[in-house]
């Protein structure tokens, strides 16, 4: 056998004395490591490199700094619970455990390794926190109180007589045991910012895309409130109130005193000059037949079918004559029902004068309707004489001026392109005459004796 070149046993020895000193490193390495934290491994960014659990412990309590608040995020809100000593405290027992864990976790030849940094470890744990369950229950009822909402839904509006539309709006719902165990996982993985909330959505039962079309208007129809008192118009506002936004279903009978109400002092109105019997008087509402009739006007222009009407007593001085409608509750009513094959909406604008819309989703190009009065006959009133003892004979004295009666027809026309089509009798209305009455005196006069 050969010699070995002194080259080659000049390597091998250095490889060798390289390979002891090593081992040697790796032996007092591992012999100063045992019983301690290992390199690499850091609670909360502060490093534990080679100390007893013991001085672990008292080095994270030296340093650890406890949060002034936790922050829980939904959506793009954040919401802050403040935090301090008698509700909170960190848990440094499981923190001391995790990191008995990871030494626990690698073989004893990677530990050694470790050690020297051949094979190194990196480990940032964070500390647990813990809050008293009251307290955070409290404060998630706090952020709960200002999350909670309810659904909803879409709905019309009127503003100036125009209607429009409010879309919905979504509920929510942060349920506190489901939260309240989120929170706790975050805290205990170290997570106090931004820890995200799970609230329920409530939905809507009708959306915006739900409503139907009224985007356009039908007709319109304004009656003057110049000669209205004040209270009058505070009457005639109330009504309006009461059916603006009214939405009618195809087929649907639309109720005036339905919708109005009871007309008491109780529910606002105010007394006002009422036709009664021919004759005007106080009454509380007076005003609302305008706000029945305007609304009557709208009806026939827009093609409603008429149900019931009853005209006035006397001719009312805001429509032309035979085209009034008249209610009184529980006893007169005027009704209508939709006759358009899709829904319609009623709105009300009061101003120096009472108008009223209805809006639909379409309208005929180049219809028109006209309502007229027509074959207007007089009706003379009579004189009633009323003999009368009380009074000197020959004395006469009115006491009820007579008024004039009037027997008109009432007629729809519907016009396309400026040609009639039909022209439909709506009525005949029969407004009686006031008779004149003048008492007549029948007492003999005594002859002077001479």
């Amino acid at each position: 056998m050969g010699r070995v070149p002194g080259k080659i046993w000049f390597f091998l020895i250095i490889f060798l004395q390289a390979t002891a000193g090593i081992a040697g490193g790796i032996g007092a390495a591992g012999y100063y490591y045992e019983n301690r934290i290992i390199p690499g491994v850091e609670v909360d960014h502060i490093s534990l490199d080679g100390l007893t659990y013991e001085e672990a412990r008292e080095k994270l309590m030296e340093k650890l700094v406890l949060p002034s608040s936790i922050t829980l995020a939904w959506e793009d809100r954040t919401f802050s619970i403040p935090l301090h000593s008698g509700v909170s405290a960190f848990q440094l027992e499981e923190a001391i455990e995790s990191v008995l864990g990871i030494s626990e976790i690698y073989e004893a030849g990677h530990y050694y390794f470790n050690t020297v940094r051949w094979l190194p470890i990196s480990a940032s744990l964070s500390v647990p926190l813990s809050v008293s369950d009251t307290y955070l229950l409290g404060e998630l009822e706090k952020i709960k109180s200002e999350i909670d909402r309810e659904p909803k839904d879409a709905r019309m509006v009127i503003k100036k007589g125009i209607p429009f539309v409010l879309g919905e709006e979504q509920g929510y719902l942060l349920d506190l045991d489901q939260n309240k165990k989120i929170v706790e996982e975050h805290l205990q993985s170290g997570n106090f910012v931004d820890i995200p909330l799970r609230v329920q959505e409530k939905a809507p039962g009708i959306t915006e895309a739900d409503l139907p079309d009224f985007g356009c208007l039908i007709v319109s129809y304004a009656t003057s409130l110049n000669d209205s008192s004040d209270d009058r118009k505070h009457n005639i506002m109330l009504a309006t109130e009461a059916i603006n936004g009214r939405i009618l279903q195809p087929g649907e009978v639309f109720s005036f005193n339905e919708e109005i109400g009871s007309v008491t002092a109780e529910q606002g109105y105010r007394e006002v000059l009422v036709i009664q019997n021919r004759k005007f008087v106080p009454g509380i509402g007076g005003g609302i037949c305008q706000v029945a009739t305007t609304l009557y006007q709208v009806a026939l222009r827009g093609e409603m079918e008429i149900v019931q009407r009853s005209r006035h007593s006397r001719p009312v001085s805001y429509v032309p004559l035979g085209q009034d409608a008249t209610v009184a509750h529980d006893i007169i009513d005027f009704k209508f029902s939709n006759a358009r094959n899709y829904p319609v909406i009623i709105a009300g604008q009061v101003d120096d004068s009472l108008t009223l819309f209805l809006y639909g989703a379409e309208k005929t190009p180049g219809r028109t309707v006209d309502i007229v009065s027509e074959d207007i006959e007089v009706l003379t009133p009579r004189l009633l004489e009323q003999p009368d003892p009380s009074l000197p004979k020959g004395v006469r004295r009115q006491v009820q001026a007579g008024e004039e009666g009037y027997r008109v027809n009432v007629y729809r026309l519907v016009n396309e392109e400026g040609k009639k089509i039909t022209k439909e009798l709506i009525s005949t209305d029969t407004y009686m005459p006031i008779n004149e009455v003048v008492k007549v005196g029948t007492r003999e006069i005594a002859k002077k004796k001479k």
